[in-house]
């Protein structure tokens, strides 16, 4: 079986490692099932939080890049006068956002977003100017306001068409890549017909989850995940140990 596991706040509770606990238990269902991590994290900064399970196959970005035997590609960037108007947006509301490339980013974000603990933290690529940002695979733009969140909101509706824009409300963020990526469009061009299990936490997941086999919301409601499929899953580590200990 396979097995897709999202990252942070499922299976990563501090932004920066998974318990001890709860990593024995992930690598003893590898040593039986594939395991495939699909975070919204850059590949650059996946690496450092499951880097001891030797995976052969990551998705990042939301599913916009992919890391397949070490090797990095990128699924689809953000088109040129596309991401123009993004950086018009950025510029003209004086926003904080993260900006990734394939490894370099763009970024102004406040050192109290929890967010920046997460942010390239072995200090492999470099933060470089927005215009140097050639291949934007994803844009976040972080810590905004109620109203502010409700101009941007409006402010990208005419995009729509060419971009998928994940609005997270409750973190004040929202998440923006080309139309048609996400994770789940990504893992069923690796994975094709095969069935899957999977792991998540928040509308990054929406599609993964709704998709799979069998599928695990940690720390969720059923309003946000109203699928038959899904089981609901407090978010801790002990919780999530649990599950697993049913899988042989």
């Amino acid at each position: 079986m396979i097995f897709v596991m999202d990252v942070d706040g499922t299976i990563c509770f501090n932004g920066q490692f998974i318990e001890d606990n709860l990593k024995r238990e992930i690598k003893r269902i590898g040593e039986k099932h594939q395991i495939i991590f699909a975070s919204a994290r850059p590949i650059r900064d996946l690496v450092p939080v499951v880097k001891d399970f030797g995976n052969k196959i990551l998705i990042g970005g939301n599913g916009s890049i992919v890391s397949i035997n070490e090797e990095i590609g990128v699924i689809q960037s953000i088109a040129h006068d596309v991401f123009l108007k993004l950086k018009e947006l950025i510029v003209s509301n004086h926003l904080e956002y993260i900006i990734d490339g394939p490894f370099d980013y763009s970024a102004k974000v406040s050192p109290d977003n929890k967010i920046y603990r997460q942010l390239d933290p072995e200090r492999l690529a470099q933060n470089v100017k927005m215009d140097d940002i050639t291949e934007p695979i994803k844009v976040i733009l972080l810590n905004l306001d109620d109203d502010m969140f409700e101009h941007i909101t409006k402010a990208l509706a005419p995009y729509s068409a060419f971009l998928s824009i994940n609005y997270h409300k409750r973190e004040n963020n929202i998440d923006i890549t080309a139309k048609n990526i996400n994770k789940y469009t990504t893992l069923k061009q690796i994975i094709h017909m095969a069935s899957y299990v999977a792991y998540g936490n928040d509308i990054n997941d929406y599609d993964l989850l709704k998709h799979a086999k069998q599928a695990y919301y940690v720390g969720g409601n059923k309003a946000e995940m109203p699928f038959a499929n899904v089981e609901y899953i407090d978010r801790s580590a002990l919780e999530l140990i649990k599950s697993l200990k049913n899988i042989e």
